[in-house]
């Protein structure tokens, strides 16, 4: 039996209209808290996050950092940044989250929708010359509570932006802005602090972790 060529393209069709519905849905929105523990013994600057999915991050490992990372990371200066990542493909929303003291917690609250669901987060350990704590692409929980909670271990970063000097004529919690000698070299893991000039590891050095990150969905 021959079915006619117009009865198949109005079953086509009909297929697609009870589709569409379903991939034309709008994204769920989505609240979490976020809480950033400082485990260095200096302040961490405001923390810089930014959501977005999985073609947005604030910066990448092995590469150099742009122009937003390297003042944020020399200076604390997070503007630059944030309108970076407003630019950029996939990304949704980016803002400044509260200080963080030495030794201690700062919580905020992050508002995203389920196609945007990795957060990247970044913020300067103000005793040192480029060094920041980072970490990209988060993946946020779907599930509520404390039990679904995601706990992050984040290892300190360097931006390569400038020479670990670690003088007082360099290092902003001593005074010094704007002044670093620069480098060319790439986004990497951090040395920590080497003791090589007027920082000491012991005022202001860190552990293997320089922070905690715990997101929880609240909403």
């Amino acid at each position: 039996m021959r079915i006619p060529l117009t009865f198949l393209a109005g079953a086509v069709a009909a297929g697609a209209l009870i589709a569409a519905p379903a991939a034309m849905a709008a994204p769920k929105k989505l609240e979490y808290k976020v809480t950033v523990s400082n485990k260095a013994k200096s302040d961490l600057t405001g923390v810089v996050w930014a959501t977005g999915d999985r073609r947005a991050n604030l910066f990448r490992v092995g590469r150099r950092a742009s122009r937003g990372l390297a003042v944020l990371a020399e200076d604390g200066v997070n503007g630059t940044l944030i309108s970076e990542f407003r630019r950029k493909k996939g990304g949704r929303a980016a803002n400044v989250g509260p200080r963080v003291r030495a030794g201690r917690s700062s919580t905020f609250r992050v508002r995203t929708t389920t196609r945007h669901r990795r957060l990247s987060l970044a913020s300067m350990a103000v005793c040192s010359n480029d060094t920041f704590l980072g970490a990209n692409k988060i993946v946020l929980p779907l599930k509520k509570g404390k039990k679904n909670r995601r706990v992050i271990r984040v290892r300190a970063l360097d931006a390569g932006s400038e020479r670990n000097t670690e003088s007082a004529a360099h290092v902003p919690c001593l005074g010094a802005h704007f002044v670093g000698e620069a480098e060319r070299g790439k986004v990497r893991r951090s040395r920590g602090i080497r003791g090589n000039g007027d920082l000491t590891r012991a005022e202001h050095g860190w552990g293997k972790y320089i922070g905690v990150v715990v997101i929880t969905r609240v909403r």
